[in-house]
């Protein structure tokens, strides 16, 4: 009884948060989403639907729709609010458009700064075998633009979030958001550093991975949404990021990092926890990650930039 009484309270929480999150602006995101578009499925009743939708299409992974599986890694700490609208929305995006595929949120529960590249390291580490392709996905990015391609990007990465449609950033070699790799080709490139603490720094150094390792980057192009191409749901005022830019001060930043790599990605696998969030599957690996702290000291969270140049001074004046 008492499992009962928990999964029901869970269930009622996530609706409530759902509700409060809700405003008209969100129509889009929430309206009853269109049923899968299959031959066996022209019967409206929901229940009948429901009855010959295979366990596979639900899940997106039915091998009619190719041979190609997706694994879509989320670096996360949190940020459950963009969760919560994350998973039921790309699930059924990826559904739409037949891809097969599973989201894997990797989650840091250490006490370090937030290292998106090395979650990413952990995310491929834990889903290479069974899957094919990954992209790298942040989780306040909604895409929008019903032609946005993410099949398997054949021709080498593929830049989804391409500066010319990511709402808030345009430079030039700007690589994040969403990027898919091969496997073959992350593996190429050795994944990306595990020395980026703290926001900012880790798409830049990955640009450089991309280039020595002679890869062909392509982006998203001939798209008319411009700016509105995907949904950014970040909320600086609930969730504000980590202002102390490492990345910024440690000289160039595109500077190859190849001491780090998904090779040497130490980690401790705290708990899987499989759930659903409105009939979308997602996996949740909690994770410890491992700093060495005389090597990358800015992992920790009461260590500041100010902090950095000091040290940095010292190492100057005793060379």
């Amino acid at each position: 009884m008492a499992a009962i009484r928990y999964q029901v309270g869970l269930l009622l929480f996530t609706v409530v948060a759902v509700c409060v999150l809700y405003d008209e602006t969100d129509r889009y995101y929430f309206k009853k989403p269109k049923q899968f578009d299959l031959p066996e499925q022209k019967d409206k009743d929901l229940n009948r639907l429901l009855a010959t939708t295979s366990d596979k299409v639900l899940k997106g992974d039915d091998p009619a729709w190719g041979k190609h599986r997706l694994a879509v890694i989320v670096p996360y700490r949190g940020a459950f609010e963009e969760l919560l609208l994350f998973v039921p929305h790309l699930h059924k995006f990826l559904c739409d458009r037949r891809i097969r595929h599973k989201i894997f949120v990797i989650h840091q529960v250490d006490k370090f700064r937030f290292n998106r590249g090395f979650l990413i390291n952990v995310g491929f580490l834990l889903s290479r075998d069974k899957f094919d392709y990954l992209a790298m996905h942040d989780i306040d990015l909604l895409p929008i633009n019903p032609m946005l391609n993410y099949s398997y990007p054949e021709q080498g990465p593929y830049h989804l979030s391409s500066p010319e449609y990511h709402p808030d950033y345009h430079g030039r070699r700007f690589i994040g958001g969403i990027l898919l790799f091969t496997r073959e080709d992350f593996t190429k490139v050795k994944g990306m550093t595990n020395g980026d603490w703290g926001w900012g720094g880790e798409d830049n150094e990955l640009f450089t991975r991309i280039r020595l390792s002679k890869l062909k980057l392509t982006r998203a192009s001939g798209l008319t949404t411009g700016r509105n191409t995907f949904k950014n749901t970040h909320d600086e005022s609930k969730r504000p990021r980590d202002k102390e830019r490492f990345d910024a001060i440690k000289g160039n930043q595109f500077e190859l990092d190849g001491k780090y790599g998904f090779h040497n990605a130490d980690y401790k696998l705290e708990r899987v926890v499989n759930m659903k969030i409105d009939e979308a599957d997602v996996t949740i690996y909690n994770v410890k990650l491992h700093c060495n702290i005389l090597e990358t000291p800015w992992c920790q969270t009461n260590y500041t930039v100010s902090d950095f140049k000091k040290q940095k001074n010292k190492n100057a004046i005793k060379n």
